[in-house]
């Protein structure tokens, strides 16, 4: 991009053009350019390394799976014996007004009392207890796919912003050569219109077209920061220098080439798809959890007390322990109706899950469609594409000729260097499309992996 401007600002200088570019900000570049090192390209690799460690988004999925994993860990809290120990002391300041009882004295007396209790108590069997357990390991079989969807959704992310930038590039860089040459056929039309070879009509389309690949120039050069910006969303970093498309259409098709196997993985495989058939098992499981409140529940206890008292009301002192066991037998007989309304609401719940798995599935066999025709029309639109840009580029190159012979007007000319960069545009977008295809119709799949960004990796430079 400098070396271009530098260009455009010599040859802006020796044709006369004023107010564009001016010969200041080249020198400047070239000093930095001799003054500064080249950087090394970060790659697409390492810029998804970058975004293991930094884009917010994951690390907030990596988090709740952390959470949710606890959820055996407290389930199985249920099936294990609570131990509870519990002291009080107690000071006691007496005084015996009058008593008709001649055992007890007369006068004032201070003790302490000290009592201290453990109880043990084990579940011998609770219901809902048993359902927490089997619905824990439903959320933790969850959360593990949650995860791993996580990861393959930033390494679709990093792709496409690594991309867009790539994209985002080329199209300035095309804006740029659409306007040096819109400058000559400008300035040729001024000259050719000063010798009396041309008309004003012919300058002015020139100008207008010049005019309108200026602000084409400056558009692209907004969404090429916009990229860098998502780029930086992902990564937390300004990347600098980036790879670039090797000058390859070698884009290999989708196998197996049927698109229905492809479907037919992505209903087994999905990873969103599964993280939405174990929510409907957890809030399968939900229901059996809130109607467990109406089975009866028994609890092995054991108490061991210590009471120390410093006196007594007859007077004297005492240190007693006892021990007791009991068998707890809870049978819920009525509750206000809350156990038959939390149930019900759960079964709602589990018929929501179940209609946004329906929605997923759906979505996800359209996707995945979608995904397989993109990555298979990518070996074909390419080199297509390419084509078309030879040919385009040989039709300017006869209507220039045709030009000078008197043959095409100046609009013919202006029409065909449209189309030429127009097709350059959509070639060079082609091939970032079909390389985010593969890795859609991967993901889709539920087999994307960082070895689909190594390759897609290898076709950069």
């Amino acid at each position: 991009m400098m070396n271009r401007n530098c260009q455009v600002d010599r040859k802006l200088m020796t044709s006369g053009w004023r107010g564009l570019r001016s010969a200041l900000p080249c020198s400047a570049v070239l000093l930095t350019l001799f003054a500064t090192p080249i950087a090394h390209a970060e790659t697409l690799i390492d810029v998804y390394h970058l975004a293991l460690g930094n884009d917010p988004k994951y690390r907030v999925a990596r988090s709740d799976g952390r959470a949710s994993g606890t959820a055996i860990d407290q389930a199985r809290a249920g099936f294990l014996p609570t131990v509870k120990l519990e002291i009080d002391r107690l000071r006691t300041n007496q005084e015996i007004l009058r008593s008709n009882n001649p055992v007890f004295g007369a006068g004032q007396t201070t003790f302490t009392t000290t009592d201290q209790s453990l109880s043990i108590t084990q579940a011998v069997f609770r219901k809902d207890v048993i359902e927490r357990y089997t619905q824990a390991k439903a959320i933790v079989r969850q959360s593990e796919l949650s995860v791993l969807a996580a990861e393959q959704d930033l390494i679709l992310r990093t792709a496409a912003a690594y991309l867009s930038v790539l994209a985002a590039s080329d199209n300035l860089a095309l804006a740029g050569k659409e306007r040096d040459a819109l400058g000559s056929s400008l300035e040729l039309a001024r000259e050719k219109l000063k010798m009396g070879l041309g008309t004003i009509t012919s300058q002015y389309d020139a100008s207008a077209r010049f005019s309108l690949t200026q602000a084409r120039e400056i558009e692209a050069q907004y969404k090429l920061d916009d990229a860098r910006q998502g780029l930086k969303e992902i990564t937390g970093k300004n990347i600098v220098s980036f790879q670039s498309m090797r000058d390859t259409d070698g884009f290999v098709k989708p196998e197996p080439q049927n698109q229905d196997a492809w479907v037919d993985t992505a209903l087994r495989q999905n990873l969103t798809l599964r993280v939405r058939g174990e929510a409907v098992e957890v809030a399968r499981q939900e229901v059996k959890r809130q109607g467990a409140a109406n089975y009866p529940s028994l609890n092995l206890g054991v108490l061991h007390n210590r009471r120390d008292t410093g006196s007594t009301l007859f007077g004297g002192g005492s240190n007693v322990a006892t021990t007791d066991l009991k068998l707890m037998l809870t049978v819920p007989i009525y509750e206000g109706g809350l156990t038959k309304a939390v149930t019900q609401e759960a079964i709602y719940r589990l018929e929501r899950t179940q209609d946004e798995l329906d929605l997923e599935r759906r979505s996800v066999e359209r996707a995945t469609r979608l995904a397989y025709t993109g990555s298979l029309s990518g070996t074909t639109l390419v080199p297509a594409l390419k084509q078309s840009v030879a040919a385009q580029e040989s039709a300017l190159a006869a209507k220039n000729e045709g030009y000078k012979a008197g043959v095409y007007t100046t609009l013919a000319v202006l029409d065909a260097q449209r189309d030429v960069y127009i097709a350059r545009r959509d070639y060079a977008q082609s091939r970032y499309d079909a390389l985010l295809a593969v890795l859609r119709l991967k993901q889709a799949a539920g087999t994307l992996s960082e070895a689909d960004l190594v390759s897609v990796s290898a076709v950069l430079q």
